[in-house]
């Protein structure tokens, strides 16, 4: 049975109404974190920056599967009459994309996996969520004393600026997580779990970070093996938030391959 899609948000640049770009962030990321390149994306590309179900602006639902996020990217372009796209996914917006892809090869141009495999992950999430879940966001006066929760038990100031972007003040007083950090928590073993990469004739560009260990060896034999147009790059100095650490080369190599 197939999931009911939600009307998911996104942001729209770019006047070429005929080549279209779609852009997939990671977890607990929005599409906020993406306007930067997105922009430069859009010289050449009608580009939808997609706020995922659970994250940003768009709906929170108790079901989080890659499943349900590619049948709601579906609909988003249904409902735009955009019969073909290509599509930027980094993290597990990259698992949503091979799913997507998987599923409906048709509606794909080309395919862009940003520092993510079809394999399974081991759960590493745990004490980013233990620190969210425990914030005190209901009674904060102020950012700075989230922020400083999150630094007492996460010790990472990129990781904790990352969250933060996530942080809304609410009218009546306090703040809110825009994810839905609830289901988010309990759906990790699934986001983290392993998705079908079978053969299929999309050209796909596997683009990821040296220093990071989301990607291997192994993971590029699988791609290079079933994906019968398949390119890949290294950013040899980045870690796995390569579009954020290293723009210029992730843009010209990715710019590089959806023009050729």
């Amino acid at each position: 049975m197939m999931p009911e899609p939600l009307k998911i948000f996104s942001r729209e640049l770019g006047e070429d109404k005929a080549h279209h770009l779609i852009i997939l962030h990671g977890l607990l990321g929005t599409s906020d974190n993406w306007q930067t390149l997105g922009k430069r994306f859009a010289a050449a590309f009608r580009v939808h920056l997609i706020d995922q179900r659970n994250h940003g602006r768009s709906p929170h639902h108790p079901v989080h599967t890659y499943q349900a996020m590619a049948q709601d990217l579906l609909h988003y372009l249904d409902e735009r009459n955009i019969q073909r796209a290509s599509i930027i996914g980094h993290s597990m917006g990259g698992k949503t994309a091979l799913v997507f892809a998987h599923r409906h090869p048709d509606r794909v141009n080309k395919l862009v996996v940003a520092d993510m495999a079809a394999r399974a992950y081991e759960p590493h999430h745990g004490p980013i969520f233990d620190a969210l879940l425990s914030a005190p966001i209901d009674s904060a006066e102020n950012r700075a004393a989230v922020e400083e929760h999150l630094m007492a038990r996460l010790h990472d100031a990129g990781v904790v600026a990352f969250l933060m972007k996530n942080l809304r003040r609410e009218k009546s007083g306090g703040f809110t997580w825009r994810p839905n950090i609830s289901v988010l928590a309990t759906a990790i073993d699934g986001v983290v779990d392993e998705v079908p990469l079978g053969m299929n004739t999309l050209p796909t560009f596997a683009i990821y970070g040296g220093n990071s260990n989301y990607v291997n060896e192994d993971d590029l034999d699988q791609f290079q093996s079933t994906c019968m147009q398949f390119q890949s790059h290294e950013i040899e100095d980045a870690g796995h938030w390569l579009h954020a650490s290293h723009p210029e080369e992730f843009f010209e190599e990715v710019q590089g391959f959806l023009e050729a």
